[in-house]
């Protein structure tokens, strides 16, 4: 047998006022079994016991001396508002027990004489009522008490959430900051692998920055996605950084566009892929690097990939990068114009270059300023446009500067422009932004 006790619902307490204490002495016998109860013949020694003592059922006699049921019940609704209230009257009592049930509050009357089971059956369904209500502003109270808390925990969780952001914004913007100054830390050091190269090679200031903006510009045109773009752009940036291994005497012989390849062609971009594979993070770039003297039809080096096989990035690179030796090459005393540079490349399409690719650089220098704002282009002077900015000085093949970096073209300049070609039988290629 289980020793724990289960403790027994406490009887509700009833508290009886009648001035004859036979009829109190037949209700306790009566009710007692089933309330807690507590008798009086006097309505002020009833309110003096209510004043100090909670009670859950009111019922007085109507008709009593000094104080009749009435009064009572309507002061004793004052000391104990939520206690249930019954009146026991005889039927010539009706209308001081409405008076009762309207000013008093009583829940219900009991006609006298009453029958036992009646009686009984009136105050359980009374206690009924009263627990009903007691559960429900219990009820109300505790929810209450929890939406009192939830606004608590409410009012300290945003208190939370706002500090957690507060932080995370902090944290962010100080991640961001160092974002920052890796990012110009980069800049700076692709600047400096820049400036190696071009004093290394001697090539013009702008030639290597022309290249990367110019093959990006084609990456978008071909609708690669954006890591990619920025691959190929910074591949543009650094194809060259195997030069700074050659010899000075093989610098002056690499020469992109030769059928013939000499040794210096050949080992640069290995040497590049080499050095650019030294830093974790350009890893992605090696391949492109390495592979940008391919040829499609599989004649190109080092490995004579075919197509496909060869990574986007060098097929983009290949074209930018002889394109621009054609028409600007530093040991080119063959210069092309534009037209005739463009020319030359479509010849050697399906053999040397990627078909769709020259198709899309073409592209990228008939529409200047559409997909790249900050690329440098390669332009003839018949496609010279007012307002257009030298990037670069004109230097004439006599080596006079005609114009200098930072000129605005006007008509003017046009007009004088295509003068010196016509008279000297010859095409300028001017770089602008």
């Amino acid at each position: 047998m289980n020793d724990e006790t289960i403790d027994e619902p406490s009887l509700l307490s009833l508290l009886l006022l009648d001035d004859e204490k036979d009829i109190l002495s037949s209700l306790t016998r009566l009710l007692r079994k089933e309330y807690d109860i507590v008798t009086f013949t006097n309505g002020n020694e009833a309110l003096e016991y209510l004043a100090d003592n909670p009670i859950d059922i009111i019922m007085s006699d109507m008709r009593m001396p000094e104080m009749d049921g009435a009064e009572f019940l309507t002061k004793s609704r004052d000391v104990h508002p939520n206690a249930i209230r019954l009146l026991l009257t005889g039927y010539s009592d009706m209308e001081s027990t409405i008076s009762a049930i309207n000013e008093g509050g009583v829940y219900t009357y009991i006609g006298k004489p009453w029958g036992n089971e009646e009686l009984k059956l009136t105050l359980a369904k009374a206690s009924d009522h009263y627990l009903l209500k007691k559960q429900a502003k219990e009820l109300t109270y505790q929810i209450g008490a929890a939406n009192s808390e939830l606004e608590s925990l409410n009012q300290s969780l945003e208190q939370k959430v706002q500090q957690r952001t507060e932080a995370l914004t902090s944290s962010k913007k100080k991640l961001q900051n160092t974002l920052n100054i890796q990012k110009e830390l980069l800049h700076d050091i692709l600047d400096m692998m820049s400036a190696t190269i071009e004093y290394r090679t001697g090539f013009s200031a702008g030639h290597i920055k022309r290249i990367a903006t110019q093959a990006r510009g084609v990456a978008i045109k071909l609708g690669l996605d954006a890591t990619i773009c920025r691959r190929v752009y910074l591949c543009g940036l650094l194809h060259e950084v195997g030069t700074v291994g050659l010899k000075d005497e093989d610098l002056s012989s690499v020469e992109l566009c030769n059928e013939k390849l000499d040794n210096s062609y050949v080992s640069h971009p290995i040497i590049g892929a080499e050095i650019v594979g030294k830093i974790k993070r350009f890893a992605s770039l090696v391949s492109t690097i390495k592979h940008q003297n391919e040829n499609v039809d599989g004649t190109g080096l080092p490995e004579h990939l075919v197509g496909d096989d060869i990574p986007i990035g060098a097929r983009i690179i290949r074209i930018v990068k002889d394109f621009d030796f054609l028409i600007a090459g530093k040991d080119n005393k063959a210069k092309m114009s534009v037209q005739n540079a463009q020319s030359w490349l479509k010849d050697k399409a399906g053999v040397w270059y990627d078909k769709d690719v020259i198709r899309a650089f073409n592209d990228v220098l008939a529409k200047r300023g559409v997909d790249d704002d900050d690329m440098e282009y390669s332009v003839g002077v018949e496609s010279l446009k007012s307002g257009d900015v030298l990037l670069e000085d004109l230097i004439l093949n006599n080596g006079n500067t005609m114009l200098k970096a930072g000129q605005e073209i006007n008509r003017s300049i046009i007009e004088k422009l295509r003068e010196y070609e016509k008279n000297s039988d010859t095409k300028l290629t001017l770089f602008i932004a």
